[in-house]
């Protein structure tokens, strides 16, 4: 997939489905299990894990990646601060 221009299905799937309390929550709790349920790339099941932007941001769309790591703890800040240092990079 080119990363650059392609958006991920099951990323942005996952993504949405987040919104829903319950899963937000049992993904908090064990986001590997969660994961799991996704038709995913490795390389971007280790960026979940790892809270990887940089791998993140060029595949799902910014409102979603940024409700992701709001739903995950990051504050709005620190958010800012790491997508800023992500675009920086590339």
């Amino acid at each position: 997939m080119d990363t650059g221009t392609a958006t991920d299905y099951g990323l942005s799937k996952l993504f949405y489905d987040l919104q829903g309390a319950p899963l937000a929550a049992e993904y908090r709790a064990d986001r590997a299990a969660v994961i799991e349920r996704y038709r995913l790339d490795d390389d971007v099941r280790r960026a979940l894990l790892d809270d990887d932007m940089a791998v993140l941001a060029p595949r799902v769309n910014a409102y979603l990646l940024r409700y992701y790591f709001g739903i995950i703890g990051m504050a709005d800040d620190a958010f800012i601060a790491k997508i800023r240092a992500t675009a920086d990079r590339g």
